[in-house]
Parts: structure tokens; C-alpha cells; sequence
């Protein structure tokens, strides 16, 4: 950092500079190893750049960070500037993509090129540097250029005004742009209009980077069916990025796009990049019907508003491959709806997932912890519906978020209430062991996930809560359940008791998704044995078969078992802990619980015969060691 407002000295104005070779640069982002994506938005920003002749680059540092070639224990600024060459020939031009969750990240990139690189214009974009533009050029001179919006227009605009010299006259007219005048003056250009024709854009430039890297992580990728969303709510930023315009690309245009990703990575399964897709009912069943007219084997999911859909467009979206759709749901509680602005009826959510899950598509549904003035009547409801949700018949998929303040949502009107907090900073942490350098601890504006507007006891209560939600909605969702109709204890009450008197290293050392689990984990078995309920300690047994131990571990070069008498009626306990039998279940002899694990995943089974299993596998561990541990590897346990 340096004097607010005074960038370092670029070549003079009017001075003509190569600008060929253009680096785009996308910074870790966060998340589990299988939270990887090709950088779409600098894929098709490089697909531009290439029809104006230049010659992009991609640096994909969040791929290098999910395949553990980045280690915050060392010198960050040291490895990230061996992403880019070292010859000053071969960098033109560095323009990083930056969010509010990775801005930390991407500004320790931009301090260490521009030591490296002196003379390259480093450019910032992204939905985070959108609304703290000023802020960022203030507090980093090492930034030259924040180019806010959409940049597919304006950025190539701003590479040819730099070959031509940097005029102050030319710079001024490219919209969107916040820049530095030659006195050093902080200017900041009018917005221009919106990209209005998405079909004009090229396909994203796939050859420049290795695709199947990213589909080893995990295989569905990103296509871009539109941009905007018609709504406003407090929360989101997307509608002030894209000022409120819902925009899609044809149907034929799409489908096209389908078609030829498929053809370039060998992929088949998609996730069409749009904040409410559904809201254009129209466009979506004209791209079903292109989709079946064409015969195209594909996997998709989207994302809607539970009051967009219909049932009629359900089935055809999923007779189109939909096997998923996100719903933010946020909360069920109609106050709270009221609040954020997003007003959805609560009886419509409920109907609108039972109805996704009766066409056959799994529904995604995203709730929000931590609403100011929340009831705790409104926080069971909620949590208790997604408990509903996440077992049989509806089986759905539950994301859990904190509220937090974003640039360029309406709430991030109220950051001043924003201040540095250590569990917020470690929780928001983009690569495993980094923290925040302590001089940009105060910058919240610029920082604001580093802090929150709650006071210590209750962000560590709301971090809590969320990852129990997590936690157990996606590890042991028969369990939870049963938790809640069975121990006497709504969901409030439930994470309170599993918090009371007990530390929790995660809050510490932020979101690994191992040490979330076995922890949280552990409180919940913990609680379930002390309450002395044999039929949810069973249950617990089957989901989560080795809680007393460590339920998740690293990949063992090794098979572990353990075998627990199996005691009741399975069909009966499951029906028990959903709350569809009254009875307690009835009792069964002779079953035992086998289970076997090489790694995060156990298999298991219940068997009269737990011992004859064992040593089957462990006989053909014996005489193919890798195969068995790659086999148990991928096996998924289920009820």
C-alpha cells in the first residue's frame, strides 16, 4: 500500500506500448478440491481478445490452489509470480479477475507482479471491484485500471486506447473505467449500457487450458445461457452488476454452444450460468424443445425461483436433461422475506419443491443463517424445513450461507457496521492457512468478508449453526432429522446444546470441510449417546458408522472396519426417524452393521454374515491392494 491516490509512474501519455500478449489471471477462489470450473468469464473474455488480434493467457491459480500446488506456510507473492513468464516480452498486459471472497488473494497477486512486471498495466475486474473502484485505487497505487461491469466491450477498448498510448482523452470516453489522470486524480468514467446481444459473443477459448484437469475435479461445466436477474434483493449484488437487465442468449445460439463444449471437452453434463433462468418461462421451454429437436444427450441444472416454475415447464425441462434447479429460498419465515425483498410466498416453497422433486429433478435449495431479529420460531422453521428437504421423498441438496455484506448489494449500505473479525477472516479464507496481512485488516470496505457487522459471540454462534446445517443435511440427513422430532430440541435449541462447553478448531483455522465434519460430527454423536436413544444412536451408526473415531479421513493406504450388532427393523427405523411411524421399531436378530472404509467414503452393510464379507475384501486387498482401495474408494454408503 501505498499514498491514497498516486499510482506509480506509468510511460508518458502519448507513448505507443506492444500489447500482445495479455494475461488473464483468475486468484483462488475457495471450497473443496471438487469446487473447480474452468475461469468461464476470462475464457470468453480471451475468445475476444483474439478476435481483436491479441494473443491471451490464462493463469488459473484457484486450479493450481485445488490441486495443492499453492501453500500459504510459504511465501504466497513467491509462487504466484511464477504463474506468469519472467520476460517483460512475454507480459503485455495482467488483468485480474477479483470477488469479494478472493479479493485478499487477488491483491497479494497484484503486489507481487507488479515487482516482477513494473511496466505491465495491471487491470482489475470482476463484480467486487464494480462498486469498490475508488477504494481500490486509493489503497493499491499497484493497481493502474479497475474496469467495472461488463468488460467483453470495454475491456478490448481499453488494450487498443494503451497501444495508442494511454491518451487522458481516449481513457475517458471507454465507459465503465475508473483510472488515474496524469496529476494522479482518481477519475471515474459513466457506466455504458449492458452487452445486449449475447449471441454476438464468441464460444469461450477452451484451448488454453488443459480441460480435462478441471473435469478430473469434478465433470460439469459452466455455459453461460444469459446474464441479470429482474429482482432485488438486499442481499446480492447481481442486480446492480448487471443493472436489473434479464438477458439470455437464443435458444438456437445455446443449444449450438451445447453442442460444440461437448464436442471441444468430451463433457456432457452443464450447469447453465444465469442468476434466475427460470424467469424467462418463454425462453427456457423453447430451449427444451431445441434440446429434444436435436437429440442431445446432456445434464443440466439451472437456477429459478420457486414462484417461477410450473409444473408444465418442470417436465419439459427435465424430458430436456435438467437434473437439478437452485432455489434461494433464504428463509421460510414471511417476515424475513419481506426484509431481504425477496417476498416468497413460504406455502409456494414448499410446493414448489415438492413438485421439482415429483418431475425427477433434484431440487438445490440455498438458506441464509444469521438474519438480524430472527425469531427463533422463524430460524426452526427454517432449518427444520431443509432437514425435511434433505431426506427422501424430496432428497434435495442443501446450501447454507451466513448473511453477509456485499459490495454492491443494497445491504452494503450499512458497512460501517463492518469491522475486522478473526473466525469471519478464517472462514472466508480463499486458500487453507492464509490470513489477511494485518495493514489490510481495517480496509473493510475492500475487505469485507475479512469482517462482519455482528458482534465475536455471535458470528462464532452464526459460523456454528451454519455448519451444523451443512454438516448434517449432507452427512447424516436421517439422523438430523430424527434429532429434531425425537430429542425434544428444535434446531436452535439442538446447535446450542451441541455448543455448549465444547471449542471447535474450524472456527480457528477456517473452512476444512474434514475437520467441519469430524467435529461437528462428533458433537452430534456425543449428544445422540447421552440422550440415550437406541434408535438414533443406530441410525447414526449407519450414516456416520465411525463417529466415535473420526468420521472423515484423509485416503488411507489401508482397509478399517468396524462391526456393530444391527438391532432394529431398517425400513421401521428410517420411517421412525422421519416421523412416518409412531411405533418405536421393532426388533430384529442375527444382523450386524459391517463397515469399511479406505478413505473419506465407507460402504455399508448389514449382514448376517459381517466376518465372511470382511474377509472377502480383505483377501482381495491382499492380493490387489490398490484396486480394493480404489473399489471402496468409490463406493457410496446409503440408507
Amino acid at each position: 500500500m501505498g499514498k491514497k491516490g498516486k499510482g506509480r509512474p506509468l510511460r508518458r501519455a502519448g507513448e505507443p506500448r506492444s500489447v500482445e500478449h495479455v494475461w488473464l489471471v483468475q486468484p483462488p477462489v475457495g471450497g473443496d478440491s471438487i469446487d473447480i470450473t474452468p475461469p468461464l468469464g476470462l475464457l470468453l473474455l480471451a475468445a475476444v481478445l483474439r478476435e481483436r488480434g491479441l494473443t491471451p493467457h490464462i493463469a488459473d491459480l484457484n486450479l493450481a490452489a485445488k490441486q495443492g500446488r499453492l501453500d500459504a506456510r510459504r511465501s504466497l507473492r513467491n509462487q504466484f509470480v511464477r504463474a506468469l513468464p519472467k520476460r517483460a516480452s512475454q507480459v503485455h498486459l495482467i488483468g485480474v479477475s477479483a470477488w469479494s471472497y478472493n479479493f485478499d488473494l487477488a491483491m497479494e497477486f497484484v503486489e507481487a507482479v507488479r515487482r516482477k512486471h513494473p511496466h505491465a498495466p495491471i487491470v482489475v475486474g470482476g463484480p467486487h471491484t464494480t462498486f469498490v473502484d475508488r477504494e481500490a485505487l486509493e489503497a493499491f497505487p499497484s493497481i493502474d485500471y479497475v474496469l467495472r461491469d461488463e468488460g467483453d466491450r470495454t475491456f478490448p477498448a481499453l488494450i487498443e486506447a494503451l497501444a495508442r498510448g494511454a491518451q487522458p482523452e481516449e481513457l475517458a470516453t471507454i465507459p465503465g473505467l475508473t483510472w488515474r489522470d496524469p496529476s494522479g486524480a482518481i477519475r471515474r468514467n459513466p457506466s455504458g449500457p449492458v452487452v445486449e446481444d449475447l449471441d454476438a459473443l464468441p464460444y469461450p477459448a477452451y484451448d488454453l487450458i488443459d480441460v480435462a484437469a478441471y473435469l478430473a475435479c469434478q465433470p460439469t461445466l459452466m455455459i453461460e445461457a444469459g446474464r441479470g436477474c429482474p429482482y432485488n434483493c438486499n442481499f446480492c449484488s447481481t442486480t446492480n452488476m448487471f443493472q436489473r437487465k434479464y438477458r439470455v442468449k437464443s435458444p438456437e445460439r445455446l443449444v449450438d454452444e451445447i453442442e460444440w463444449t461437448m464436442q471441444v471437452t468430451g463433457s456432457n453434463r452443464f450447469e447453465f450460468l444465469h442468476d434466475n433462468l427460470v424467469a424467462g418461462k418463454k425462453f427456457v421451454s423453447a430451449l427444451c424443445k431445441e434440446i429434444r429437436r436435436r437429440n442431445l444427450d446432456v445434464d443440466w441444472s439451472c437456477t429459478s425461483r420457486t414462484d417461477n416454475l410450473t409444473e408444465a415447464l418442470a417436465e419439459e425441462m427435465f424430458l430436456a436433461g435438467c437434473n437439478a434447479i437452485f432455489f434461494g429460498v433464504e428463509s421460510m419465515s414471511a417476515e424475513r422475506q419481506r426484509w431481504t425483498g425477496k417476498r416468497l410466498d413460504p406455502l409456494r416453497v414448499e410446493e414448489a419443491v415438492a413438485m421439482t422433486r415429483r418431475q425427477h429433478i433434484t431440487p438445490a435449495l440455498g438458506i441464509i443463517v444469521g438474519f438480524p431479529d430472527e425469531t427463533e420460531e422463524e430460524f426452526d422453521a427454517t432449518v427444520g424445513a431443509a432437514a425435511r428437504w434433505a431426506v427422501p421423498p424430496v432428497a434435495a441438496e442443501i446450501s447454507t450461507a451466513m448473511l453477509r455484506y456485499y459490495p454492491g448489494a443494497d445491504l452494503f449500505a450499512r458497512r460501517e457496521e463492518l469491522r475486522y473479525d478473526p473466525w469471519a477472516a478464517a472462514d472466508a479464507a480463499a486458500l487453507p492457512g492464509y490470513r489477511i496481512r494485518p495493514v489490510w485488516r481495517d480496509l473493510c470496505t475492500l475487505f469485507p468478508l475479512q469482517a462482519i457487522h455482528t458482534p465475536p459471540e455471535e458470528t462464532r454462534t452464526n459460523l456454528l449453526r451454519r455448519n451444523f446445517v451443512r454438516t448434517f443435511t449432507k452427512v447424516c440427513p436421517q439422523t438430523f432429522l430424527g434429532c429434531l422430532l425425537h430429542l425434544g430440541k428444535g434446531p436452535r435449541a439442538l446447535f446450542d446444546a451441541l455448543s455448549e462447553g465444547r471449542e471447535f478448531r474450524f472456527l480457528e483455522e477456517g473452512r476444512r470441510t474434514e475437520l467441519i465434519w469430524n467435529e461437528a460430527l462428533a458433537a452430534l454423536g456425543a449428544t445422540i449417546a447421552a440422550s440415550g436413544d437406541p434408535y438414533l444412536r443406530e441410525l447414526f451408526t449407519l450414516e456416520v458408522p465411525f463417529w466415535e473415531s473420526a468420521p472423515v479421513v484423509e485416503p488411507l493406504d489401508r482397509l478399517e472396519h468396524i462391526i456393530h450388532p444391527k438391532r432394529y427393523v431398517q425400513d421401521q427405523l428410517v420411517a421412525y426417524a422421519r416421523g412416518e411411524r409412531s411405533e418405536a421399531p421393532e426388533t430384529v436378530d442375527g444382523l450386524s452393521i459391517l463397515a469399511l472404509r479406505a478413505g473419506p467414503e465407507a460402504v455399508v452393510w448389514i449382514t448376517p454374515e459381517p466376518e465372511r464379507v470382511l474377509r472377502t475384501f480383505e483377501q482381495s486387498y491382499a492380493e490387489d491392494r490398490a484396486a480394493t482401495v480404489a473399489f471402496v474408494q468409490e463406493l457410496r454408503r446409503g440408507l
